[in-house]
C-alpha cells in the first residue's frame, strides 16, 4: 500500500498547534505522525476564530446596550448552548433562556449568581460586570 499522500508539515511556521495523522505505512498497518496545520487549516481555523470572535463582540454590545444579561457574553465567550450550561450549573435549560433576559437577570437570586459565576469561572462581580 502506498502512504497517505496527505502532507505532514514538520515545520512550526504552519502553526502553534500540533496535529496527530494516521496513514498507513507499507505493511498496511495504521501509522501515527505528527505535524503541524497545513496553510490551508490555519485558513479555515483562523476564519472559524474569527467567526465566534464576532458573535462574542456582538453579545457583548448587546449586554452593554442593555437588551441581553451577561450569561448570553459568557456562554458565547465558553462556546455553550443553553443546554450545556444548564447541565454544568444545574439550573433547568428553560430557566437558563429566561435567566438571558436583562430584567429577569436582575433579579436573580445570590444562589443562582454563584452557580452561573462557577460555571463559567468567574466570579459575580466579573458575572454582572461585562466590560
Amino acid at each position: 500500500m502506498e502512504e497517505n499522500p496527505n502532507p505532514v508539515y514538520k515545520n512550526k511556521e504552519y502553526g502553534q498547534y500540533r496535529e496527530l495523522f494516521y496513514s498507513y505505512g507499507p505493511d498496511g498497518q495504521f501509522e501515527k505522525s505528527v505535524g503541524f496545520h497545513g496553510e490551508s487549516d490555519r485558513v479555515t481555523l483562523q476564519q472559524a476564530w474569527d467567526l465566534f470572535n464576532d458573535r462574542i463582540e456582538e453579545a457583548r454590545q448587546k449586554v452593554i446596550a442593555g437588551k441581553a444579561s451577561p450569561i448570553l457574553y459568557y456562554m458565547e465567550k465558553t462556546l455553550v448552548t443553553p443546554m450545556d450550561l444548564s447541565m454544568h450549573a444545574g439550573i433547568m435549560v428553560w430557566r437558563v433562556k429566561r435567566h438571558l433576559k436583562p430584567n429577569v437577570f436582575n433579579r436573580l437570586s445570590e444562589k443562582t449568581l454563584k452557580k452561573y459565576a462557577a460555571a463559567f469561572n468567574v466570579t459575580i462581580d466579573q458575572l454582572k460586570n461585562v466590560q
